[in-house]
């Protein structure tokens, strides 16, 4: 199936614009990563999940759209993947990520102290309760008894 010129830009402009909503998609990813810390394995579990809907909407953009998978379009897609994250994208989640941090060291911080002062003295409470029971251990080891 060939195209004129001027569907084979149109094809590509789509293809840019793809690549910028691939782009979006792993912003998503990157501001959870910076909203919650991660362990290595659900580092990677994000990214084969990011790697997964980014080949199904490559597939399917090329299959859909031109029959076959053509180089231009891959092109296309990269060059709207790269324009969106080392511009606006990057420029969001250091927003994003300012912002966090922000709200972390007013909320976050404060709320952490008054738990901690909460659990400073509920402590001699439990501590109470810990020295009684240890007291008791032969009464608290004995197998109860069952009524039939």
């Amino acid at each position: 199936m060939s195209f004129t010129l001027e569907a084979e830009t149109q094809i590509y402009l789509l293809s840019i614009l793809l690549g910028v909503g691939i782009s979006i998609v792993y912003d998503f990813f990157r501001a959870v990563r910076a909203l919650f810390r991660h362990k290595g394995w659900l580092v990677a579990a994000e990214d084969i999940v990011f790697s997964a809907l980014a080949g199904f909407a490559v597939f399917t953009f090329a299959t859909q759209l031109t029959g076959k998978l053509r180089v231009f379009t891959l092109f296309g897609m990269a060059a709207g993947f790269v324009l969106w994250h080392f511009s606006a994208g990057n420029l969001i989640i250091f927003v994003f990520r300012k912002a966090v941090g922000w709200l972390k060291r007013r909320f976050i911080k404060p709320l952490g102290s008054i738990i901690h002062k909460i659990g400073q003295k509920m402590r001699p409470r439990f501590v109470k309760n810990h020295v009684y029971l240890n007291k008791n251990k032969k009464i608290s080891q004995k197998p109860l008894k069952v009524d039939f």
